[in-house]
């Protein structure tokens, strides 16, 4: 690996960082409720919690934010499928 790729590569991993630690600071600061409601009433250390995964998985709660759902998506599966259809 030449030194020119290695500092692209540390240069983008810097970058999605920063970009990570812009949108965690925006969800802790008003944007959680676009994403669980549940969730935005939360306490200090549950956002001390989700702090990393915030940071690290910003591309995917950011589309789930600009969606504004509001609420987690309904888990699916076969128990609760059947359940649904009344076969239970």
């Amino acid at each position: 690996m030449s030194i020119p790729f290695a500092q692209f590569l540390v240069g983008a991993l810097y970058a999605y960082l920063g970009i990570g630690v812009l949108v965690m600071a925006w969800m802790h600061f008003g944007g959680l409720h676009r994403v669980d409601t549940t969730a935005a009433r939360g306490t200090v250390g549950f956002r001390i919690l989700i702090s990393p995964g915030l940071v690290l998985l910003w591309p995917l709660i950011l589309k789930r934010a600009i969606r504004g759902a509001g609420a987690p998506p309904a888990e699916r599966g076969p128990h609760r499928d059947a359940a649904k259809g009344g076969d239970a």
